[in-house]
This record gives structure tokens, sequence and C-alpha cells, in this order.
């Protein structure tokens, strides 16, 4: 008689399930991070942009909202946007943003990620 090698049936469906679900898993996610890695390499020009003019809080923020909106990104709203001012100045020295995203799974279980990035800006005197 001959032994039987290989996988079952059922065995082939387990493994499937597994690599849908971690699939599922990434299909979700990247959208998510690929939209962080946005608000970082805007945050690393808006730098740039605040270290070679002195900016006030409403000219950063029409920046930062346009640059956003060429980015794709819809996360991150007006309130997660946090500038602050040096002291005895006009001028923008500091950008948090600190934002959530949260994503439908399965069924009532969503996916969320929370990022946190900031610039700190030492303006040239």
């Amino acid at each position: 008689m001959h032994k039987q090698r290989g996988m079952t049936l059922i065995g082939w469906v387990i493994v499937l399930g597994i690599i849908a679900f971690f699939a599922t898993v990434v299909m979700r996610l990247l959208p998510m991070y690929q939209e962080y890695y946005g608000v970082l390499q805007i945050m690393d020009g808006m730098e740039a942009e605040i270290k070679n003019n002195k900016l006030t809080k409403k000219q950063v923020m029409s920046l930062l909202r346009k640059r956003f909106d060429t980015g794709y990104i819809f996360s991150v709203k007006k309130d997660n946007i946090e500038l602050l001012r040096g002291k005895n100045n006009v001028h923008v020295s500091k950008i948090i943003i600190d934002y959530e995203v949260r994503k439908p799974f399965i069924a009532q279980i969503d996916l969320i990620g929370h990022f946190h990035t900031e610039v700190d800006v030492e303006t040239k005197k």
C-alpha cells in the first residue's frame, strides 16, 4: 500500500483562511501608513518653509491645508494640528500633529492607528 502525502482539503482551507486574514489586515493598514508618511513628508517641507520665512499661525495653517489637499491627506483635521510660537514671538516655532485613523475590519471590530509627529523649528536670528 502507498501512503498518501500532502495536505488535505481542510488543511488548504485553513491555510487560505490564514492568508486571507493577514491580507485583509495589510490592505486596511497600508493606506493608513501611506497617509502618515505623506504627513511626514509635508512636515519636513514645512520645517524648511518655516526656517526660511517667518510665518504666522494663519499662514502656516493655510499652507498645511493646501499641502494636505494636494497630498490627499484626509485624516488630519484642523483640530488635530497645534501650532506653537516662541516666547515674545508671533511666528510659529513648533508644529504638532496628533491624529487617529479608524478603519473597519470585521463586523464591529475596527483597526485604529494613532499617529503623532512634531516639528520644532529653530528660526534664524
